[in-house]
């Protein structure tokens, strides 16, 4: 018996039931980017948040730190133009000033300038008002410091004139010519020492003193 050729038709679809299916397929895909960009631009939207946080407590500091300063320099000393005119000038060396009314505790004043006397290794702490005049009772060694341990820069003459600018302990900050220095203030004295130039003399060629 012969077998039966059985033939079996190709199935057709609906169109529109195929159209249905990318309708449905096109809204699934785009559900899936909604989420992904809806969550992409949550987390950009925290970040925009944070980041204008950030930048108002920066203006916050800004405007404290310019209220800061203001407050500060309005807390600065005026200096008026005769003030201005008054620093600008140099101080000479035995100019007194007025505004020296108090010994300097620094090792300078303002009416005592030793700029380029590098010859002074010690500074006096404290200063007099003036300059106060003296006479060397010997011939007397002027050093660098209050102590004989220190160089001498010059020796000083039996009866001259020295201009004192302070005193401590047992020696004396003076000018002599254009030289400052420290001597002893045993051997000075503010009477002019009397005596013939012979009697000078023979003080002039005695033993040095410290």
């Amino acid at each position: 018996m012969e077998g039966r050729r059985v033939t079996q038709r190709n199935k057709k679809y609906n169109p529109l039931f195929i159209l249905f299916l990318c309708l449905v397929a096109a809204v699934f895909i785009l559900l899936i980017i909604s989420i992904v960009f809806g969550a992409r631009y949550r987390s950009a939207n925290k970040k925009l948040i944070a980041a204008q946080a950030q930048i108002e407590e920066l203006n916050e500091t800004v405007s404290q730190l310019n209220d800061d300063l203001v407050a500060a320099r309005s807390q600065l000393p005026t200096v008026d133009n005769k003030d201005k005119e008054n620093n600008n000038q140099p101080s000479l060396p035995g100019t007194p000033d007025s505004s020296a009314t108090t010994p300097s505790t620094s090792g300078s004043s303002s009416w005592l300038d030793l700029a380029g006397h590098s010859e002074v290794e010690v500074k006096p702490e404290k200063l007099l008002d003036a300059y106060a005049t003296y006479y060397t009772t010997a011939g007397v060694n002027l050093r660098s410091g209050p102590g004989t341990n220190y160089n001498r820069i010059t020796t000083v003459d039996y009866g001259e004139k020295i201009l004192v600018a302070a005193r401590e302990g047992g020696w004396s900050f003076a000018k002599v010519g254009n030289k400052f220095g420290w001597l002893s203030s045993d051997y000075i004295s503010t009477s002019e020492p009397g005596g013939s130039s012979g009697q000078r003399s023979e003080a002039t060629s005695g033993s040095i003193r410290p």
